[in-house]
């Protein structure tokens, strides 16, 4: 962790310790001047200001580097500047000078998060010549294929193989026969270039109804978990192969979008760019982008004007409400084919499912009145009457398959809870730490206390104990290296860091390696922290153990090779929260939360690394909780409350969206936690939450119940 001083407000006044050289609608680029940025702190004049147009006085910020490692940060807003631990880090590594040039550029302004680059230099410019270029390739004397200087991206794409027109020649003119009204006797050409995928049956009927009768406009519906994903994939592909389509947009919750690039690239062999990647939405051919970017003010009517062959949006049931930005903006999308994915196109109420259908075929319910007064039951607004007239019409522009009807046999998922006795130096640090943080909690940084600790350390304090006090030791040490702190926090640092580094045994590291010892099977240990990964690592390794380490700081093709040691000679993958997006990991079968998540979204996203279509055997998945700890009390809610670990993947989000708070489980977490001021009162807020959870599972499981009523009901 950085060094970090805090300016006086008057100097602070007389100059921002910046220079900005440029401005755009979504960045901006600004000369280091000073020590201020290395320490931590960096002042925003108002043009800056206008990137992070927040109303709250404290807002939590995330940066991304070239790297892809986050640093999180607060952003004062009355005083104008952000203070972030890590900034000092990410100068050393860049090795950055005074007088540099750094951009930052929004990514996405719901989930605050922005990209921070070391500009180096001036970049050249390429001259565009105007004289007329020509270049011809034949292999045959009287054959020969031109180029012109309109179409040497052409050539380019051949030369790079992103083209492989030999092996796929005959599958393209197939595609034209069949855009002629050619017949193929019901077979999928996109079968036979998806290398990277294993379809089921249902998968390959769907993509068939879609195309040949639902005139490639469709809800897909299926339960979660049957592989919709690669539904829209096969449909893609084969209009892409037919010559049907040629422009496709794919809208998707920012955190999916690399997912389904991954997914599209391996399995179906399509590149597509996300709105990152372009500089025009009318660049490219094959764009994927989440909802909330496509339909912000600078790329909404754009995006609008532009005609799509096929626009596929992921997650529609954030389109149930018709008077929303997001209905209406997809509503007003000009394109021929739409798939909408969702598992549960009926939520709270019918009309839901009316406002779905309305975007992909206007009128097939008649008017939202008549709708009304042929479907809806009096006594609850999420059943139907007149059904089986219901699933008629819906049958004719929705399809949605039960795990019942597909036949695939689904690996059981095996949960095994380990609840540790933490050894006595370990369970008086924590009771200090954890008292330590709620005194400190409200101290925030302020002029007459430039040193106060934020309140984001305080928080990554307490998730670094629960996770390893070996990860706790060296943030400690970072802090008080830094010199940064007054002296009372500075005695209590000391006394919390001495604590943790005599501390030499880890009872749930002990834990662990008694588990491993005890397996003959690839095993894959999550760690939320590098300080614990590097722990994890070094126990294993000393007992003569293979082992794979994948973390947010590898290169793309480190990482590639990291998963394939993994896959073939590594016995154990040690991952950070990195390895738990986008990577399919069905070779393995067990897998342990060396810690846990506050965030359930990211335990659910560990456990979809194995458990999931493509795993043949039955899954393990071991906990370590040291009992009486935070961790303790959340993994109760979590598995006791709504079954989290017997959740099919995808239910989560369904269940947590039933408790209707503006806030995410996390944020309610760390206000319980640092709001309480014994342990008995946790624990009753605790209990509190746990009632709201299983309220919301109640809700979900009243949801399946009327949606199993409506499309599948005698």
């Amino acid at each position: 962790m950085m060094t970090n001083t805090i300016s006086t407000r008057t100097r602070a006044e007389k100059s921002p310790l910046i220079k900005v050289e440029s401005k755009g609608e979504q960045s901006f680029t600004f000369q280091i001047k000073g020590k201020a940025f290395q320490q931590g702190y960096l002042f925003l004049n108002p043009q800056m200001k206008e990137l992070f147009p927040f109303n709250e006085d404290l807002s939590s910020i995330t940066f991304i580097d070239d790297d892809d490692i986050v640093h999180s940060a607060i952003y004062h807003k009355m005083r104008g500047y952000m203070v972030c631990l890590t900034f000092n880090e990410w100068w050393t590594k860049k090795g950055v000078n005074e007088g540099n040039s750094v951009s930052i550029e929004l990514i996405d302004l719901t989930r605050r998060t922005y990209r921070l680059r070391l500009v180096n230099g001036c970049e050249s410019v390429p001259v565009v010549s105007d004289e007329s270029v020509e270049l011809k390739i034949s292999s045959f004397v009287d054959q020969s294929v031109s180029y012109s200087s309109h179409n040497l991206e052409v050539l380019r794409r051949i030369v790079k193989s992103e083209f492989s027109p030999y092996s796929e020649t005959s599958l393209v003119q197939l595609g034209e026969e069949l855009s002629a009204g050619a017949s193929t006797d019901g077979e999928l050409l996109a079968l036979k270039t998806c290398f990277g995928v294993s379809t089921y049956f249902h998968q390959v009927q769907t993509a068939k109804m879609v195309i040949e009768k639902l005139n490639g406009r469709a809800l897909l519906a299926d339960e979660v978990g049957l592989g919709k994903t690669i539904e829209a994939g096969l449909i893609l592909k084969e209009y892409l192969l037919r010559g049907m389509a040629k422009k496709v947009l794919i809208l998707t919750p920012a955190s999916l979008i690399t997912q389904w690039q991954q997914e599209l690239k391996t399995k179906f062999d399509l590149s597509f760019k996300n709105h990152l990647e372009i500089n025009d939405w009318d660049d490219s051919d094959l764009i994927i982008a989440s909802l909330d970017t496509a339909k912000s003010q600078k790329n909404q009517n754009t995006v609008q004007q532009i005609k799509y062959d096929l626009l596929i949006v992921d997650e529609a049931h954030k389109l149930k409400n018709r008077k929303t930005k997001n209905w209406k903006f997809v509503n007003a999308i000009n394109t021929k084919y739409l798939l909408m994915l969702t598992a549960t196109p009926i939520q709270n109420d019918m009309i839901e499912l009316f406002n779905l259908i309305s975007i992909l075929k206007p009128g097939h319910l008649s008017t939202v009145q008549k709708f009304k007064e042929d479907f809806l039951a009096e006594r609850d607004k999420r059943l139907p009457k007149n059904s089986v007239k219901l699933r008629e019409m819906l049958s004719e522009i929705m399809i949605r398959h039960r795990r019942a009807d597909t036949l695939i046999k689904f690996p059981q998922r095996y949960v095994h809870t380990h609840s540790i006795d933490l050894n006595p130096d370990e369970a008086e640090l924590y009771r200090e730490l954890t008292d330590f943080i709620r005194k400190r909690y409200f101290t925030l940084p302020t002029h007459k206390n430039p040193r106060g600790i934020n309140r984001l350390t305080l928080i990554l304090l307490q998730k670094l104990m629960g996770s390893s006090t070996q990860a706790l030791a060296k943030a400690l040490g970072k802090m008080i290296s830094s010199n940064f702190y007054k002296d009372d926090f500075d005695q209590s640092l000391k006394k919390l860091y001495d604590m943790a580094k005599n501390i030499k045994h880890s009872r749930k590291g002990q834990v662990m390696m008694e588990i491993v010892r005890s397996l003959n099977e690839k095993v894959i240990i999550f760690t939320q922290f590098r300080g614990t990964q590097d722990y994890i690592v070094k126990m294993l390794q000393d007992e003569g153990y293979s082992v794979a380490i994948f973390n947010g700081q590898l290169s793309q093709a480190e990482k590639d090779r990291c998963i394939e040691d993994f896959r073939g000679e590594k016995q154990i993958l040690v991952s950070t929260e990195s390895g738990g997006e986008g990577r399919n990991l069905q070779f393995c079968k067990v897998l342990i939360n060396f810690d846990l998540p506050w965030n359930p979204m990211r335990i659910e996203q560990r456990i979809g690394r194995i458990h999931r279509l493509g795993q043949n055997e039955d899954v393990h998945i071991i906990n370590l909780s040291a009992k009486d700890t935070i961790e303790s009390y959340v993994l109760e809610l979590l598995d006791k409350k709504i079954n989290l670990f017997r959740l099919i993947i995808g239910e989560l989000e369904m269940i947590l969206g039933n408790m209707h708070s503006k806030r995410t489980l996390e944020q309610i977490i760390i206000d319980i936690v640092t709001m309480s001021p014994n342990q008995d009162a946790m624990r009753r807020k605790f209990k509190t939450l746990g009632n709201k959870l299983e309220k919301a599972l109640q809700t979900h499981n009243e949801i399946n119940i009327a949606q199993e009523e409506i499309f599948n009901g005698e």
